[in-house]
This record gives C-alpha cells, sequence and structure tokens, in this order.
C-alpha cells in the first residue's frame, strides 16, 4: 500500500482494512503522520517476525531533496526495496529530504485475543526475558509503588474466530477539560511540594491504576461494552486507538473551558509531562528490571509519580537493518511523569527517575528512542548505533549544505555539539546531567548527589529526608 508522507496513521490501518488488508504492527496511538513515525522510529510490541517497528514494513519510499539550480532546487529520489540507501530513509529524523511516499509490505486482516492478568512484581526480571517470546503482541505495564504487574496477553488468532472487540484505551480519549484543568491543580500542588506529602501523593496515584482495571483499560468486546477476556477483535479495531483526536475542531477558545479536550491539549493548563523512552538489549533487560526494583524499595513512595500515570510500560523491538533503528533484539522501557510548566522547579523524588534514566543509559547502554526524552539521554545517542557513520554519509550526499538539518539535529547525531545544555538549574529540567550544586535548586534545597543504586549516576537529591513510615503499598 503506498500512502503519502503526511497520512495519519488511524486513516492508513482504516483504508488497508477496507481492502482486507492490516499493518501488522504500529505505536498504540493513531494520531501521528506515517513520516512522522517513520523518521523517529516508533514502533508497538513484538519481537516476533520482522518486530513490531513500523519502518520494517517500509519496501519503498520517495523523497524529495535538494539540488543545485541547474537540477531545479529539488530532485525526487526513488528508494525501491533493494536500493542501499533505503535502511537510512526508513528513520532519518528528517534530516534526508521531505518523505513523499510510503509503500508498506501489509498482511491479510487477521484477529486478536486480548486478555489482561494482574500479578505481583516478584518475579518481573525473570518475566521480561521471555514474555515477548512467549505472545505476539504481549507487553507489560509495571506499577512499581504498589509492586504490580499489569501482563498483556495478546496474540493473533484466525480470522474466522467469533468477537468483534475494539480498544478504545482510556487515557487517549476526550476528557472535560474543565476536570483536567482542576486534575492539574491538584498534581501541581502535590509533585511541587517536597515537605512530607508522600502519602497524599500516594493516595492519589493510587486512584488510576484500579479504574483503568474495572474498565478493562477502554477494551470493549463489541465496540460498546466489555463483558469478560478475551477480548478478540480485527487488527485495525485493536492495534491502535485515539479517540480524543475524532473530536470536532473548536474554533472559540473562550469555549475551551466548556468543551472536551486530548489530556495533553497545550491549548489549556491541563495534563503536562515528561515521557522518557528508551530500549535495553534483552539480555540485559532482567539485571536493569532487578536494579530498578533495588531502588523502588529503599522508598517505594518515591514511585508514586509513574504509579500516577499508569507506571511503566515494557515493550519489545526487533533487531533491525534501519541503520538508526535498533541493533539487536531490546526491551522498551516508558517513563511518564509529572512536569512543571515552570522551567527550573523541582518535582518531588527527580531524583529517582533522573536515577532510573541514567542507570539504564549509562550502566546498560540504552538507546534513548529518537521521538521522546529530555537532552541530556541524547548524548552520544549516535554512537550507540553501529551503522550511525552509514548514515551520515547518506545524509552528506542527500543534502549537503543541511538544509534539513537543525542546531538539535546535529548535536543529537554528534555532526556538532552536544544535546547537552550547562546552565544553572539545567539537572532540573534534564538538560543535563548535575556536576556542579548549582545545575539544579540549592537555593531551594536541591543539591547535585550521587545516585542511591546506582552511585556513579548524579542527581538532584532534597536534604528533607521523608519521616519514618510504614509501607502503605498493600493499603491501597
Amino acid at each position: 500500500m503506498t500512502v503519502e508522507g503526511g497520512m495519519v496513521l488511524r486513516d492508513l490501518i482504516r483504508d488497508a482494512a477496507a481492502a482486507g488488508l492490516a499493518l501488522p504492527h504500529s505505536p498504540y496511538w493513531y494520531g501521528v503522520t506515517i513520516g512522522g513515525l517513520l523518521a523517529t522510529g516508533a514502533h508497538g510490541s513484538s519481537l516476533w517476525g520482522k518486530g513490531s517497528a513500523v519502518h520494517e514494513y517500509v519496501v519503498g519510499m520517495r523523497i524529495v531533496t535538494p539540488a543545485p539550480a541547474s537540477q531545479g532546487f529539488a530532485v525526487v529520489r526513488v528508494l525501491g526495496a533493494q536500493h542501499p540507501d533505503l535502511d537510512a530513509a526508513k528513520v532519518s529524523l528528517g534530516v534526508l529530504g521531505v518523505v513523499s511516499q510510503v509503500t508498506l509490505e501489509l498482511q491479510p486482516m487477521f484477529k486478536r485475543s486480548v486478555t489482561f492478568l494482574e500479578r505481583d512484581d516478584s518475579d518481573l526480571a525473570a518475566e521480561v526475558a521471555v514474555w515477548g517470546h512467549q505472545h505476539e503482541f504481549g507487553d507489560m505495564t509495571w506499577l512499581p509503588r504498589l509492586g504490580k504487574v499489569i501482563y498483556r496477553e495478546d496474540d493473533r488468532v484466525h480470522v474466522s474466530s467469533p468477537g468483534d472487540g475494539l480498544n478504545d484505551y482510556i487515557g487517549f480519549r476526550s476528557f472535560p477539560t474543565i476536570g483536567l484543568f482542576i486534575a492539574r491543580v491538584a498534581e501541581e500542588h502535590l509533585q511541587e511540594d517536597s515537605t512530607g506529602n508522600d502519602m497524599a501523593r500516594c493516595l492519589a496515584a493510587g486512584v488510576l491504576p484500579p479504574a483503568f482495571q474495572s474498565r478493562a483499560y477502554g477494551f470493549t468486546n463489541d465496540g460498546s461494552s466489555f463483558t469478560g477476556y478475551p477480548v478478540v477483535g480485527y487488527q485495525h479495531r485493536m492495534q491502535a486507538s485515539g479517540g480524543c483526536v475524532d473530536g470536532k475542531e473548536r474554533n472559540n477558545n473562550n469555549l475551551l473551558l466548556l468543551s472536551s479536550s486530548c489530556p495533553w491539549d497545550p491549548r489549556v493548563r491541563s495534563l503536562f509531562f515528561y515521557n522518557s523512552g528508551f530500549s535495553v538489549a534483552l539480555s540485559k533487560a532482567p539485571a536493569l528490571v532487578a536494579d530498578m526494583q533495588r531502588l523502588r524499595d529503599l522508598n517505594p513512595r518515591a514511585m508514586c509519580s509513574l504509579d500516577a500515570k499508569m507506571g511503566v510500560l515494557i515493550r519489545y523491538v526487533g533487531a533491525s537493518s534501519a541503520y538508526l533503528g535498533k541493533t539487536e533484539d531490546s526491551v522498551e522501557f516508558d517513563f511518564t511523569y509529572y512536569r512543571s510548566h515552570v522551567h527550573g522547579r523541582p518535582r518531588a523524588h527527580s531524583d529517582v527517575i533522573d536515577e532510573l534514566e541514567q542507570m539504564a543509559l549509562r550502566k546498560y547502554g540504552a538507546v534513548p528512542h529518537w521521538g521522546k526524552n529530555r537532552n541530556f539521554a541524547f548524548h552520544g545517542a549516535a554512537g550507540k548505533h553501529a551503522k550511525a557513520s552509514e548514515f551520515l554519509r547518506v545524509k552528506e550526499r542527500y543534502d549537503p549544505d543541511g538544509i534539513f538539518s537543525s542546531e538539535w539535529s546535529d548535536q543529537v547525531l554528534g555532526v556538532d555539539g552536544s544535546p547537552n545544555i550547562a546552565h544553572k538549574g539545567c539537572a532540573i529540567d534534564g538538560l543535563c546531567i548535575c556536576s556542579h550544586d548549582s545545575h539544579c535548586a540549592p537555593e531551594q534545597g536541591y543539591f547535585c548527589r550521587p545516585g542511591k543504586v546506582y552511585t556513579e549516576a548524579r542527581v538532584c537529591s532534597s536534604f528533607v529526608q521523608p519521616t519514618p513510615h510504614r509501607d502503605h503499598r498493600h493499603d491501597l
């Protein structure tokens, strides 16, 4: 199927389904363009076959690149399945040129069977190494504060299997804007107070997981109601969702608070957060999880900010031939957590999240997701891809004057400079890893200190220590 680069994923999977075909893998959010998701290496969850990255199913591209005036200032490059530059163009960060068309290899329509299981996390380190091999589309959601893991049993079944299930994930639906505004105000009050509100933060964080669980995370058996697992449905109804992008556009901004919005709508002061994503070699994932659990066990309440955003999403991505793709079978960890609207303002227990990220990136050689993360995660990222130098050679041929490059892309790709930005308070916003107290917020009681489990980490820690308490994890 050949589509334009600006086509939205939602429309691609619907149009393919109308022809009896299916895109075998996609990210879970369908409000992204094909060109954009390819540029950043977006993926679902699978180690089976070619893996879960959409770019693995690209068999052709048309790219418009700069050219001299004698050639009309632009040239259209047609990259077929055997073209040597296709593996560079599949994941390009947008620096090669304009993606005009993409040809994808699809499959005959099939169905999926989904069941969510909740267990304690005592064997998570062992399970993370095998779950991706046991279920074609399986993933995990770890709730570290609660000590729980939500396992997604997700497998392909024959198209004749009964069921017309639908994935309408709750977190991607529209919500009353006034409710989002109120939720944000409450979150600011809890997250920007580091002086002993841990119990309140954890009580608030404990509301969302059971609410999502009781509503089957938005899955229904027939498109309207949930009657029990497994939920069986056609691939195009199960692979991705994004209900809030289907809402009608509002022309009067004065009516925003009286309408519904995506939870992250930038036009109103609604939810605002960081999203960090990085992949670790499958062989190293169990040790990373064990270290994460050790850090959690030192102070479980410090993890409430992750539980408040539905925990740590754990997915699987296969090795890729793309120059900037995964070099080996990997486990992807996604963190979502609170972000202040004010630069340099600390959030509660920010040192724990920062240590988790540095532990993954530095100790375990994790590779950052190209479409997520704060600045410091990209330092040296290109060097973790074995064929990064080959990608840069293609970039030089396609765009020698750097028309499609930016200061940011040059820094991330190691062409010029570093994505680290060192100045007062830079570590609070993830622009750097602190090396001096001034990189934190000493005037607010946050100083640059070693990590607690990964002692080579450098994080902004508050001197305010929580009072001794009983672990209320199981009371919630």
